[in-house]
């Protein structure tokens, strides 16, 4: 089975993150990065089914040259090869863009099944692997819970619906899978892993030799300003006896905070 696994390098959870002097992004030098939460769910998922199938996992990243980190942090976990889009132009783009640019870079591998995390740290628009799905033609699933091998070129995914509600279901493949962050411990790189990342197949390519139009490179949402969110605090003390404080407590709840 050919697995392909994408993943997204974002500023680390604990980064010191500041707003850039233009008010429409983040400063970005010296920033600690690492691959996405969910992302590195997702890569968990294609090594484990790369073990129960002897298959091969890529992985795929769109990003700048500093995304080499993720990428050889990936085949220190236990991924085959790379295959890099090197771009410092998409940093901010939007989901249609996104699923384009991956789509375009493995459209003459024929892989039988395509891993994402289902949202980024940063952006979470939550979108991209439905998007990518109907770029290469596959069935896709999403909030994917657990993924195991069956017969005759099929999967079985458990996946979430509204209301904590689980579903399992079969798929054909090739299929696109939305991996959720928490459905199994990830694994650390070992240091033969990490030794050996470096000598993996790193396949690099740019946004001109993938030969998109100006019109795919065109997004369709744009950021216009990023902040912090404004921390406020109000307390008022009700006074009277329980009974009184109570009826003024539901009022206030009912016709001010607008919760009941």
């Amino acid at each position: 089975m050919k697995i392909l696994c994408c993943v997204k390098q974002v500023p680390e959870k604990d980064a010191r993150i500041r707003v850039a002097d233009s008010g429409d992004w983040i400063h970005s030098e010296g920033l600690a990065v690492a691959i996405s939460e969910c992302d590195r769910y997702a890569v968990e998922a294609a090594l484990r089914l790369k073990e129960a199938v002897d298959g091969e996992v890529a992985v795929l990243l769109v990003g700048g040259e500093q995304g080499s980190k993720s990428v050889k942090e990936a085949l220190a976990m236990g991924c085959d090869r790379a295959i890099h889009v090197i771009t410092d132009e998409l940093t901010r783009s939007d989901p249609f863009v996104i699923s384009k640019v991956l789509a375009k870079a493995v459209e003459d591998e024929g892989f039988d099944l395509v891993l994402t995390g289902q949202q980024s740290d940063d952006l979470g628009y939550n979108a991209v692997g439905q998007m990518l799905a109907q770029h290469l033609g596959m069935s896709h699933a999403q909030i994917v819970l657990s993924v195991d091998p069956v017969e005759d070129g099929r999967i079985r995914v458990s996946h979430e619906l509204d209301n904590a509600l689980i579903e399992t279901i079969e798929l054909s493949l090739p299929a696109v899978l939305g991996v959720q962050s928490g459905i199994n411990d990830v694994r650390y790189a070992s240091l033969k892993g990490i030794m050996q990342a470096n000598s993996k197949p790193q396949k690099k390519v740019t946004l001109e030799e993938l030969d998109l139009s100006a019109e795919d490179l065109t997004p369709k949402l744009r950021i216009e300003k990023v902040g912090f969110p404004v921390r406020t605090s109000q307390a008022e003390m009700i006074e009277g006896d329980a009974a009184a404080a109570a009826r003024t407590l539901v009022d206030k709840l009912r016709t001010e905070a607008k919760v009941l």
